[in-house]
């Protein structure tokens, strides 16, 4: 169970969110619209990567009362990575298996599943936007969290990428692992199951 209460959110002057509660439960949830209505910005704010009033709490735990162990409990994958140009792909996924604890079997696992293990000896500078993106969902998937957060999960990937990204989805959904993902793209209902669909609309997270 995810439960945000009396959010709050400014950049100075500029108010983006200002809500007084949105609980969701296990489950697979799309927050849909385009940019500037304050997705990324939710987002970050769940996983603890920017400042906001209020509280966020995950089966329990408040991120600001235990902030470790709630980001522990959650994997995060921004919308448009950016990496040190001069890191290897390979040293990235050897950090985030380092820092989550896990055996390096699962990172080969991913990297085969996104055809991408051809390409983690290089550097990420050498990158295309599609490979970036394929690395950071490969970090995002290291580990056994109990949130995914995928911001923009589909962008810059092909049609191939995309449907292996839907199976695992649904993979790890039926296991008890729940998703929030945005995307200004639409989502196929016919390769996910969705739990709920939402809009921030007026600075408030609405169902639809």
């Amino acid at each position: 169970m995810l439960n945000l209460t009396h959010i709050h959110k400014k950049y100075g002057n500029y108010e983006v969110l200002n809500f007084g509660q949105w609980k969701i439960g296990t489950g697979v949830y799309w927050l849909k619209g385009g940019n500037g209505t304050g997705k990324s910005t939710l987002f970050r704010l769940i996983s603890g990567q920017t400042p906001f009033k209020g509280e966020v709490e995950l089966n329990g735990v408040n991120l600001k009362k235990e902030p470790m162990k709630f980001r522990s409990m959650i994997s995060f994958a921004e919308a448009e990575p950016q990496y040190p140009l001069f890191i290897r792909g390979q040293e990235l996924i050897d950090f985030y298996l380092e820092i989550r604890k896990v055996d390096i079997s699962q990172a080969t696992y991913l990297a085969d599943y996104f055809e991408m293990s051809a390409f983690l000896s290089q550097k990420v500078g050498g990158y295309s936007s599609g490979m970036l993106k394929k690395l950071s969902l490969i970090c995002a998937f290291i580990g056994n969290p109990d949130l995914y957060i995928l911001d923009e999960p589909l962008i810059t990937i092909d049609v191939v990428s995309a449907d292996k990204l839907y199976k695992l989805i649904q993979e790890k959904a039926t296991h008890g692992k729940s998703f929030l993902l945005s995307s200004h793209q639409e989502i196929s209902a016919d390769k996910l199951h969705l739990n709920g669909v939402f809009k921030i609309i007026d600075k408030q997270v609405t169902e639809l």
